[in-house]
């Protein structure tokens, strides 16, 4: 079993923005399509409004509606939407802007190590676009 992995709601959202990627900008999406890939319906709603707040995703409701892309999708990171839906990237909770001071911070044995690892993890995240996902 695996130690590190994404959260489902960050899994969720990667699908649903990799759907909307294979329509592209601002081509709408429904909802009950997207349920057909096994989003839930409650889950969704939750992830698009993270998605929406990150201005990564715009809503149309009523008749036809659903949700797109704000932007093509080569220009959107893989880091964007974890950012987006799971928060500001992190190895430990230490690392992320606006905690409390942890006691060890300053002669922690592993801090500038989990420091190291977050800022690949990023970088690797990065380098991937939506654009990729669409095959």
């Amino acid at each position: 079993m695996s130690s590190f992995r994404f959260r489902k709601k960050t899994e969720y959202g990667m699908m649903m923005m990799s759907l909307l990627a294979k329509e592209g900008k601002a081509k709408v999406v429904s909802v009950r399509r997207m349920q057909e890939f096994g989003l839930p319906r409650s889950f969704l709603v939750k992830i698009a409004r993270d998605l929406i707040k990150a201005k990564l995703v715009m809503a149309k409701e009523g008749r036809g509606g659903g949700y797109s892309l704000t932007n093509d999708p080569g220009s959107v990171t893989l880091k964007q939407v974890v950012e987006a839906v799971d928060g500001e990237l992190a190895t430990a909770g230490c690392l992320v802007h606006g905690t409390k001071k942890c006691p060890l911070a300053d002669h922690c044995p592993h801090r500038k190590m989990m420091g190291k690892l977050t800022e690949e993890i990023g970088a690797i995240l990065t380098k991937y676009r939506l654009s990729e996902f669409e095959n």
